[in-house]
């Protein structure tokens, strides 16, 4: 196929992603890690703090495969994933480091977890014995980590009960107990919740150490944690959002410099001018005021591209902003582009990103959306094909 032939059929709306920019956020990350000192008065011969990189829900929208190979070669030596299906997916890329599932799986899929050495999650007897039943008709250990409930609720064995369940753990021969982590609900907003939370960890990570029940690793710190509480029972740094260059609080830019990883472009597909008094698209919640110059995007909330977007967002041609104007459909939107000159069909339009001096970033977005950045790059980049640079 020739060059012009492939441009032709190429998707006009796609998410690009920046490996360099990940690439430069792991640095930055583990710059931040390398401050908190694992120190436990239980042990000995104490390793530095390592990362277990979170790349659930394709990576964040940026892809997991490309992601997570990225993160093999910069040494990144544990993964996680939500579940058994991403964890198989993740295993047939080529990744042979620990897969860590952070969802609770069924009995049922014990043998699946042998199959594909994944490291489930363990949170109650039933799926214990189902691992072990399995690990001893292989004739292999599976590794496990549990889950300790200290305040989200999700799930996960309630603090005060989960001495007596590990204990109970411990007698699995075929199970091995590589970690023991708890998940933090309001670290971005409630200080005084999440340092309880770190105590009920601490005291229970103590009380199996004085007994000789030593769980190697110790992990709590998502993004927000990792960046807002220093601790020294700690040694497996959990970083996500972080990863991709977005930042689970503002006033953590104060700490570290991240690169946003996604963007997403598209095309100028049409272009026409309206009268005063003209409406645009469905509903009519948009009348011309005067005489304007408009033009047609190729992207809608089929594509991730939100319809709460609609007359409040705008994008980025020729490095200035154009508005939406009335409501975000299936598969277009229409801007205003009255202000632009020499504007022509297929012009760069950036939806997320930096064209010239201007930026719109995933928490604008998410501000007309009332939700979060996290919504906002999963929508965007598991609705649009790809481009890696």
């Amino acid at each position: 196929m020739r060059d012009d032939q492939a441009q032709i059929i190429s998707p006009l709306t796609f998410a690009e992603i920046d490996l360099k920019a990940i690439r430069h956020n792991l640095r930055e990350i583990r710059r931040l890690s390398s401050q908190n000192k694992f120190s436990l008065p239980y042990r000995k011969n104490l390793k530095a703090v390592d990362i277990l990189a979170v790349v659930k829900a394709d990576g964040y929208g940026h892809g997991m495969q490309e992601v997570s190979g990225l993160l093999a070669k910069e040494g990144v030596n544990f993964f996680a994933v939500s579940d058994v299906s991403e964890g198989i997916c993740l295993r047939k890329t080529g990744i042979k480091k620990p897969i860590l599932l952070l969802e609770s799986p069924l009995p049922a899929q014990a043998k699946l977890i042998g199959d594909y050495d994944l490291t489930p999650t363990v949170c109650s007897l039933e799926l214990a014995l189902a691992l072990e039943k399995s690990a001893w008709e292989k004739r292999k250990n599976i590794t496990i980590h549990v889950k300790v409930d200290t305040g989200m609720g999700r799930f996960g064995v309630w603090h005060a009960q989960a001495f007596s369940f590990i204990q109970k753990l411990f007698r699995f021969k075929h199970l091995i107990i590589q970690g023991i982590y708890t998940h933090f609900p309001v670290a971005d907003v409630d200080q005084a919740f999440t340092k309880r939370q770190i105590e009920y960890l601490y005291a229970l990570v103590t009380q199996l150490d004085q007994k000789g029940l030593i769980i190697p690793t110790i992990h709590a710190a998502n993004s927000m944690g990792l960046a807002g509480y220093k601790t020294h029972i700690l040694n497996l740094a959990r970083p996500g959002l972080m990863l991709y260059g977005l930042y689970p609080k503002n006033s953590l830019k104060r700490k570290l410099h991240l690169k946003p990883a996604l963007s997403v472009k598209s095309k100028v597909i049409f272009l026409k001018n309206i009268e005063k008094g003209r409406s645009i698209s469905y509903g009519r919640t948009f009348i011309a005021k005067r005489r304007m110059r408009v033009a047609t995007i190729p992207i809608g909330y089929n594509d991730g591209y939100l319809r709460c977007f609609s007359n409040k967002s705008f994008v980025l041609i020729q490095g200035q902003r154009c508005p939406v104007l009335g409501r975000v459909t299936m598969d277009q939107i229409v801007v205003d582009v009255s202000s632009l000159k020499d504007l022509r069909l297929a012009a760069e339009v950036v939806i997320l990103g930096i064209q010239g001096k201007e930026t719109i970033t995933a928490d604008k977005l998410a501000q007309y959306a009332q939700t979060i950045n996290y919504e906002i790059v999963c929508h965007l980049g598991n609705r649009l094909p790809r481009r890696y640079v």
